[in-house]
């Protein structure tokens, strides 16, 4: 979750344009105004992409569904207001609509269940019409289903949903069910024999006609596989319960019925689980609408059917549902309740027997190992704890807690809960945060409360595949805590006595509200998953809100740990935890303890345990010297203490300590500290005893084995090198005696630098620079020798292939400008060396990867310039050298079975060519002009990554005539204005190779890119050409005409003739001139047409490429409108008639009409073979040959 922005605040942000839209959306699709009436009409019909509109606007706010609450009473009115007028409408749509169409209707229902899936079905259906005179129009629509009728000839399309509308008709059924008036006096008394034989139910003799419909499509529904299952279980629980109904005697015949469906079944006769699924929701809500009175007398019958369920064999595959079991909960649950009501007036059932039989099934069932089944049992137990006494409640509480101990092994004082069940502690957790928000538990156990709520706010278990399991305990946890801190009083939590909190025992001095702060603080900066930080932080608000003047800097720190902030892992760790160590040390030593654990160094992926070392770096600015040297201290300990395997706890802490002595060094170290830390002081930070880490050797394998994941060991060691030597540089310390270890050193980069991952290389040039850079002080000879295997390595032809030997090209180019003799100005042999190497790597000789890694040596060469300690300058040979390997790495097209491969060599070289127009060290290369055309030409060719580059590089050139023209990628690099502006390159004052490459570029984008970039940069490109003369109307005068274009066409033409890259986009874009007329112009000027005709069949001769024939003739199509090469050009278009493709001949034949409206060509099939159409060609030559020569 580690985005640049969070998603639900660009939802905040957009909700408003999104509601907007919204409304005016629904206000096209579901009314239309006549021309002669300002009454607005509902549609019969609505277009699918009308729809489709509607619900993309929609389903952003599945997110945060309660933007969309206050919107409500504007939004759902008019819908169901158009549904129930097109109930009334009898028009026939178009034949010609029915195909792109769908009924207004069905669109409305569609939108409606939307609604209900976003905001509850509860909510939504709260605004539907409940006049109980629209109970009859909505049931005949369920019954016909008219939006789903198939005529003979005809198909339901796939935008048609059938149970959606029947859902949503169901859900208002359901609602017009609560019309207070008896179902006789809206409908007819008719004999119940057709339809209780139909649906296999025992009715009373005569029942309402509405009755009977209602229970035919409820049955139906029943079995249904879809949401519309429940919907028809709600409506029929409505129907029974009604007070008419239950004078019928209709509540007891659907109980026995459900109750005998139970009873009938077994596993042979291979049941609907779906229709076993229906029953059981009905009887859970009927038990759960009904009064004890009403339902009393079936509670035994529901409840021993409930246990056949859970205990009969043959029911077994009921129980094998989660959705089953869930039913099942809930319906013992409520049974429980209404018994516990009762008292001992409960008929059929022993209270005692029920209450212990339900919940000694309810702690089993929290081990599930379906989510819902959990969230179900922990609900029950505590709506049932609510109802006990206080003692026996309490006994349920000792039971739940006493769970917390099964399977946890005790390590001395800590408890290794790597035994238990994790699906048992999040069951557990959320039962007792039930409990907590219904304030079911008493205060006396709020200790013990305490202890399992923390333990499970720390709970962490790995899959054997190592991911994480422990994420909905943890979840659980801040939900009981939230809870806690909402329903208990202060004086409740301050009475806590700290003695019986074992996380704290030893910290007296402390209360429960801030223990609780300082737990929810670590875990709302550091916990891997982003719902438990933003649950955490919800916690934690409410925490300080509810216990004012309780906890350390309360309201700073809220504000710190805002909702939003830890969102991002990496901002809550990088700078929420910063902000919240700054206010207290409390919080400070949590949150660096919190840091060298799971949460933080130890975490499962690499980019976490990148930020844990950050963080820690950053918590050490508000240390003193003595307060650093504790932390490096405690991490190396902690390093110490590591098994082999432990690969990825060893990267970050090896990291942290890197972050340690690079905090330590840091120039932009704040000479303040923190308010309660008085005892600060400016002392040097001397970290180089840290150096003895190294004296257990690390093995080779460590480097090697792929099941040591050695990037990770790699890239580690690699920054605390580079650490450590930067600090013993500058350190005040005798550099001649033993401490530093040289050879392990030496030993360890050479193993780093053989890794080729991207976190190695990225850490290499740092740690070989300051590695470099210490030798030089203590050991020269070595520095040398290190040097020297590096080059050996890179000119041995064997590390050609690939990104073999990647690292040492890497480290040669930051080792490059501390390599220099200060006796003499000219480079040594070894940076003579570094250049020939990096730059012949540059070529084609080598492949791709090793190119790129070589381009990127010669950025980090060039960046080492920066560097103050830099000990060289450099010689022109030296920039000629590297700005030629540019030079031909911008102009690196190489294809492959890949694609253009070529484009990642391009890239490296423009980022590059960044930093070397930054640094100004290429200046008087005697390049400068051809890099800045390559950049321009970049800037302007088809690749969308390539211009985006190039664009943001030819901003840092300077070369005079480009000031003015530098594109820009502020509006984007695929706009009309980018292209535009790029224009304003033609000027007579303009090289011309500046000039060429341009234009060169333009072809690519406006011959071969995207649609919207061909489209725009032909429209720029069109602009332009026609703001030009045509030719100069004086040789003095000096201007850029569209001659000087025509003719640099013509230059591109004869170079690249054999250069299709360059070849099939330059014969588009000539053609699109030549429809466009801009070519014509050109006819009273000087213009070689005749050439060009020549250069188009030399192109095409004797070619098989189907693009480049297909252009040559768009281009004769234009050169036959040209009287100096009309005959010609007609004489080849006509020779290609006979050409062997059938495709370029009826191209061919189509071209040639265009030219002279033969009318023969037309009525001749060209798709013949060539021998057959000998005959025609001749007369159609002769023919046209006759015409022009007449």
């Amino acid at each position: 979750m580690d985005a640049t922005e969070d998603a639900d605040l660009k939802l905040q942000r957009a909700s408003n344009s999104l509601l907007f839209d919204l409304e005016h959306s629904l206000s096209r699709v579901l009314r239309t105004r006549k021309h002669d009436s300002s009454a607005r009409e509902v549609h019969h019909w609505v277009r699918e992409t009308d729809m489709h509109r509607v619900c993309s606007l929609l389903e952003p706010f599945q997110e945060d569904p309660q933007l969309l609450d206050t919107h409500l009473k504007s939004l759902i009115p008019p819908l169901v207001v158009a549904y129930l007028e097109s109930l009334r409408t009898t028009a026939k749509p178009k034949p010609n609509e029915r195909k792109a169409h769908i009924p207004l209707s069905h669109v409305i229902c569609r939108i409606l269940n939307l609604l209900c899936k976003i905001r509850g079905e509860k909510v939504i259906k709260g605004f539907l019409n409940n006049e109980p005179r629209y109970l009859e129009p909505i049931l005949n629509e369920f019954e016909l289903g008219r939006n789903f009728v198939r005529e003979d000839d005809d198909t339901l399309t796939q935008s048609i949903i059938p149970w959606t509308e029947r859902y949503v008709l169901l859900l208002w059924l359901s609602h017009l069910m609560l019309a207070p008036f008896p179902l006789a006096s809206m409908s007819a008394i008719r004999s119940s024999q057709e339809t209780s034989t139909a649906i296999g139910i025992d009715l009373p003799p005569e029942v309402p006609e509405i009755t009977l419909r209602v229970l035919a499509i409820c049955v139906n529904g029943l079995q249904s596989a879809s949401k519309e299952r429940g919907a028809a279980a709600n409506l029929l629980v409505r129907l029974c319960v009604r007070p008419d109904m239950q004078q019928l005697g209709l509540l007891k015949m659907l109980v026995d019925w459900s109750l005998s469906f139970f009873s009938r079944l077994s596993a042979e006769d291979l049941p609907d689980i779906h229709q076993c699924l229906g029953v059981l929701t009905f009887l859970s809500g009927l038990v759960t609408s009904a009064t004890n009175d009403e339902i009393g007398p079936s509670l035994p019958a529901i409840y021993r059917s409930c246990q056949n369920i859970l205990s009969q064999e043959s029911l077994t595959f009921v129980k094998s549902s989660a959705v089953a079991r869930k039913l099942v909960i809930k319906t013992l649950r409520t049974i429980l309740v209404h018994c516990l009501k009762a008292g001992s007036s409960s008929k059929g059932l022993d209270t005692t027997t029920v209450l212990e039989e339900t919940i000694d099934f309810l702690l089993g069932v929290l081990a599930d190992g379906d989510t819902p089944v959990r969230y179900a049992a922990s609900k029950a137990l505590s709506l049932v704890v609510m109802k006990l006494e206080i003692e026996m409640a309490g006994d349920v509480v000792e039971a739940i807690l006493g769970s917390f101990n099964e399977n946890v092994y005790w390590q001395g004082s800590q408890r290794n809960l790597s035994g238990v069940n994790p699906l048992q502690w999040h069951g557990l957790t959320l039962t007792l945060s039930h409990l907590l928000y219904r304030r079911a538990i008493s205060t006396t156990q709020l200790p013990d409360i305490l202890n399992a709520l923390l333990l499970a706010l720390t709970f962490e278990q790995r899959s054997a595949t190592g991911g994480s399991i422990g994420t909905s305990v943890r979840d659980a946890a801040c939900f009981g805590i939230w809870a806690l801190s909402r329903r208990y009083s202060t004086k409740d939590l301050l009475d806590v006595e700290m003695a019986s909190v074992r996380a704290y025992q030893h910290q007296k001095a402390l209360t429960v509200p801030q223990v609780l702060a300082i737990e929810l603080l670590a875990v709302a900066s550091l916990d891997p998953a982003g719902n438990i930080r933003r649950g955490s932080s919800a916690a934690l608000q409410e925490l300080i809100g509810r216990h004012p003047n309780t906890i350390e800097e309360g309201i700073p720190l809220v504000q710190i740990v805002d909702y939003h902030a830890v969102g991002l892992r990496h901002r809550a760790m990088c700078e929420v935890a910063i902000k919240a160590g700054k206010l207290h040390r409390l919080y400070w030593e949590a949150l660096f303890e919190n840091l060298l654990g799971w949460r933080g160094t130890g975490s499962l992926d690499a980019n976490s345990r990148s930020f844990a070392a950050r963080a820690v770096g950053r918590l050490s600015t508000q240390q003193d010297a003595s307060g650093v040297r504790r932390m490096a201290d405690l991490v190396y300990n902690n390093l110490s203490e590591l098994k082999p395997r432990e690969v990825e706890e060893r990267q970050g802490l090896v990291m942290a300590l890197s972050t340690l002595v690079e905090q330590a060094t840091s120039p932009e170290r704040p000479s303040g500290h923190l308010e309660f830390d008085r005892s600060a002081s400016s002392e040097m930070i001397d970290l180089t005893y840290l150096w003895k880490l190294f004296d257990n050797k690390l093995e080779e394998r460590s480097f090697m084995s792929p099941a040591l994941r050695p990037e990770f060991t790699a890239s580690s060691i690699c920054c605390f090198l580079g650490s450590m030597a930067a600090m013993t540089a500058i350190a005040n310390i005798d550099l001649s005696g033993s401490t530093v270890p040289t050879e392990e050193i030496v030993r360890l980069l050479n193993l780093c630098l053989s890794r080729h991952e991207e976190s190695v290389l990225e850490a290499t040039p740092h740690a070989a620079r300051n590695v470099i850079k210490l030798l030089g002080m203590i050991a020269p000879t070595t520095r040398d020798e290190l040097v020297s295997g590096w080059l050996l390595k890179l000119e041995n032809e064997a590390s050609y292939n690939g990104r073999r030997c990647a690292g040492h090209a890497i480290a040669l180019g930051a080792a490059y400008s501390l390599l220099s003799d200060s006796h003499i100005s000219q480079p040594t042999s070894d940076q003579t060396r570094i250049i020939k190497t990096l730059t012949f790597r540059c070529t084609t000789a080598v492949a791709i990867e090793a190119r790129t890694v070589a381009l990127k040596a010669l950025e980090i060469l060039l960046k080492s310039f920066r560097d103050p300690t830099a000990q060289t300058t450099m010689v022109e040979g030296i920039r000629r050298q590297i700005a030629s390997a540019l030079h031909i790495a911008l102009n690196d097209y190489t294809v492959t079975e890949r694609g253009d491969v070529g484009s990642l060599v391009r890239l490296e070289a423009l980022q590059t060519t960044g930093e070397a127009w930054t640094t100004g060290l290429l200046n008087g290369s005697g390049l400068d002009e051809h890099l800045h055309a390559d950049v321009l030409r970049l800037s302007l060719e088809r690749l969308d990554k390539i211009r985006g580059r190039a664009a943001l590089v030819l901003e840092k050139g300077s070369h005079e005539h480009l000031l003015n023209a530098v594109p820009g990628a502020d509006d984007g690099v695929s706009s009309y204005d980018y292209f535009a502006k790029a224009l304003k390159v033609l000027q007579p004052s303009t090289p011309y190779a500046i000039t060429e490459a341009m234009l060169l570029g333009f072809i690519s984008s406006a011959g071969m890119a995207s649609e919207s970039v061909v489209q725009n940069s032909r429209a720029a490109l069109l602009d332009a050409v026609d703001a030009l003369p045509t030719c100069r109307s004086s040789v003095e005068q000096e201007e850029y005409t569209l001659l000087d274009v025509a003719d640099c066409f013509m230059d591109l033409f004869k170079k690249s003739i054999d250069n299709e890259r360059i070849l099939l986009p330059l014969l588009e874009v000539i053609a699109f001139l030549f429809d466009m007329q801009v070519f014509h112009r050109l006819t009273s000027t000087s213009f070689n047409f005749r050439a060009l005709l020549s250069y188009i069949q030399k192109a095409h001769f004797k070619s098989t490429h189907m693009q480049k024939l297909s252009f040559a003739l768009d281009i004769y199509r234009g050169l036959g409108t040209i009287p100096a090469t009309r005959a010609d050009t007609i004489s080849k278009v006509t020779s290609m008639l006979l050409h062997p493709f059938p495709k370029i001949r009826i191209t061919a034949a189509e071209t040639l009409w265009v030219l002279t409206h033969e009318d023969r060509l037309k009525m001749q099939d060209w798709s013949l073979p060539s021998k057959n159409l000998k005959s025609v060609v001749g007369g159609i030559k002769s023919r046209v040959t006759t015409i022009e020569a007449g």
